[in-house]
């Protein structure tokens, strides 16, 4: 079967038995701020999803006839599961959106909070859509996460992390190394400022302290490669799909050395997403290396894995998304519009994998009996 009629099967078999799904969107929404002050320095509300982008995710599965709630953050869909109120709609299939986790630090959210709906989902019998709770705390903890792909073989940035306190944890970076500095917990590039890439010396210890107090985290350092970023999604259910790569490019910054900034993520023309061609063992090895990584972390439904690929042509991973985003404006719609999906169809088809892959939907296209 080819990939483009997998990807229809998916489409189709969730088209037919959307009188059985219900569909439960989780996402924290801008107003949590004034319930947590220390999330604003982490631009919380600015990432959250807005409320056309969330109407366009419950207007596509309505219209198939799944039932649709969206939950404003945890605690809406904890008393909703405790009551049994959605066990009661009597729907055979239930999945819950994880759109809650970022914004961590002092007066903001603990650290491991995006494992909190999958494991909620599990205990009612749903099928989280994407990783399972030990997926999410691993991935959004860049510092850990890198430092066991890198102990497992995979091409990855040498990594270091850096405690407002605690100082370096284990080794710190050799003097003259290039490097940058990130966010530890978060995503949207929070904490990269076009001064985040610089080389280390006698000043980085005060430079990262600094950044570390104005996030709440820990800051992770990894060696900066310069080059093309390309984003590579992947999609599982009875098979591992590697969708084809697109490229990051930031307009005010086309250069191998340009970064991607939060002031980027939230202008409506800060980046953009085209289909990136290379040789033919580039290409390879930017699928194989993202099929790996999705294997080795045990991660499921829809992920996506960024890569700087050097001026030899040599792809390093830097970024694992286990939320990749899928507004019709980010890279993995971009990537399977290069199939022919257009936006809802993506919609149904990464509904339709984490199903499948959660064993509650036949990959079949077939009617109900």
């Amino acid at each position: 079967m080819s990939s483009a009629e997998w990807l229809a099967q998916l489409d189709t078999s969730v088209i037919a038995h959307a009188d059985q799904i219900a569909v439960h969107l989780v996402y924290d929404r801008p107003w949590r701020e004034e319930e947590r002050p220390g999330l604003v320095r982490t631009h919380f509300a600015s990432r959250c999803l807005s409320d056309d982008v969330l109407e366009s995710i419950i207007e596509t599965f309505r219209e198939i006839g799944a039932y649709v709630e969206l939950f404003e953050g945890e605690r809406p869909f904890i008393e909703a599961l405790a009551s049994g109120r959605l066990a009661a709609l009597g729907r055979e299939m239930h999945i819950a959106f994880n759109g809650i986790g970022w914004g961590i630090g002092d007066e903001a959210f603990m650290p491991g909070r995006k494992a909190l709906v999958p494991l909620l989902a599990d205990a009612y019998g749903m099928a989280p859509f994407n990783a399972d709770a030990y997926g999410c705390a691993l991935t959004v903890h860049k510092l850990h996460s890198f430092l066991v792909l890198e102990a497992l073989g995979i091409q990855t940035p040498p990594t270091w992390g850096y405690h407002p306190v605690n100082g370096w944890v284990g080794p710190e970076p050799p003097q003259g190394t290039r490097v940058i500095a990130k966010s530890t917990y978060e995503a949207s590039s929070v904490g990269v400022t076009d001064d985040s890439v610089f080389y280390v010396d006698e000043h980085t210890e005060p430079r990262l302290r600094v950044l570390a107090e104005s996030i709440g985290q820990l800051v992770t350092v990894q060696a900066f490669i310069p080059g093309a970023e390309v984003c590579v999604p992947v999609l599982s259910s009875t098979r591992i799909f590697v969708a084809p790569p697109v490229e990051a490019v930031i307009p005010r910054a086309p250069h191998p050395d340009g970064i991607m900034t939060l002031a980027d993520t939230t202008r409506p023309d800060g980046y953009l997403h085209r289909k990136f061609s290379g040789p033919e063992p580039l290409m390879a090895a930017l699928a194989a290396t993202a099929k790996r990584v999705f294997t080795l972390l045990e991660l499921r439904g829809l992920a996506r894995f960024d890569f700087r690929v050097d001026r030899n042509g040599v792809p390093w991973l830097f970024d694992v998304a286990i939320e990749p985003g899928i507004s019709e404006g980010g890279s993995a719609y971009r990537s399977f519009s290069l199939l022919g999906l257009d936006h809802r169809a993506f919609l149904r088809v990464a509904l339709g994998a984490s199903l499948v892959d959660w064993g509650l939907l036949s990959p079949q296209p077939t009617a109900r009996d």
